[in-house]
């Protein structure tokens, strides 16, 4: 095992870029579903 470089979250480099990759994949998901029923909401009744 190689030796640890005493980050804060105890990953190694490979497993943050894994978490990292799977981070922003979430948020864009998170962030796509209230947009799209926003937009579909918009299609529905129009509140402008």
């Amino acid at each position: 095992m190689a030796a640890d470089k005493g980050t804060l979250s105890g990953l190694s480099a490979e497993e943050a870029q894994e978490f990292h990759r799977l981070f922003k994949k979430s948020a864009i998901a998170m962030s796509l579903f209230p947009f799209l029923a926003h937009i579909s909401m918009w299609f529905y009744n129009p509140w402008l």
